[in-house]
């Protein structure tokens, strides 16, 4: 198959229109043929869904599976629901919380955060004394904290960048599918 006539077979597979004739020949095409780089993502897709197809079910899980699925065939037959009885009672149902609550809470919040620093404030016994005897131990100490920050923010902004790569690229995807 040529790439203009898997274009259109790959949009109807991820809108769930395809056969399980043409999904095989789209799992086919993706496992045997070159693929450009445009549809690697794509191909991805296909070694996986390959990889996880190859693997058995077990038979008491499909039997499950089967009983479940022929039960729910008869009981959509009979369309015939119990009643119900009502419990007697008022029940009341807030569509949305009391904003007054809120504003309190938050309220409270500050306040207790506010008394706390005053009151950890007031416990020091002198809050401007020198930490360190001579202007070098200062410095020296301010370059140990710096290289700690430092490290700490290469830590976190690694991930980070890991984390918007992949964003980017299941953006990409997205915005191709959409387009399509």
């Amino acid at each position: 198959m040529t790439i203009e006539q898997i274009k259109p077979l790959l949009s109807r597979f991820y809108e769930g229109q395809t056969t399980p004739e043409e999904e095989r020949l789209l799992a086919d095409f993706f496992l045997h043929e070159e693929i450009p780089e445009e549809l690697q993502e794509d191909k991805q897709l296909f070694l996986t869904l390959a990889e996880i197809s190859d693997q058995e079910m077990p038979t008491d899980i499909a039997e499950e599976i089967t009983a479940f699925v022929n039960h729910l065939g008869q009981t959509e037959k009979k369309q015939v629901l119990p009643e119900v009885k009502q419990r007697k009672g008022i029940i009341y149902h807030l569509k949305t919380p009391p904003k007054i609550f809120y504003r309190v809470a938050a309220t409270v919040a500050i306040l207790l955060a506010i008394g706390g620093g005053v009151i950890s404030y007031q416990q020091q016994i002198d809050p401007f004394s020198d930490t360190c005897a001579t202007a070098e131990e200062a410095a020296a100490q301010i370059k140990r904290a710096n290289s700690m920050i430092a490290k700490a923010s290469e830590q976190c902004i690694a991930p980070t960048n890991k984390v918007l790569q992949q964003v980017d690229a299941t953006t990409q995807i997205v915005n191709r599918y959409i387009n399509f």
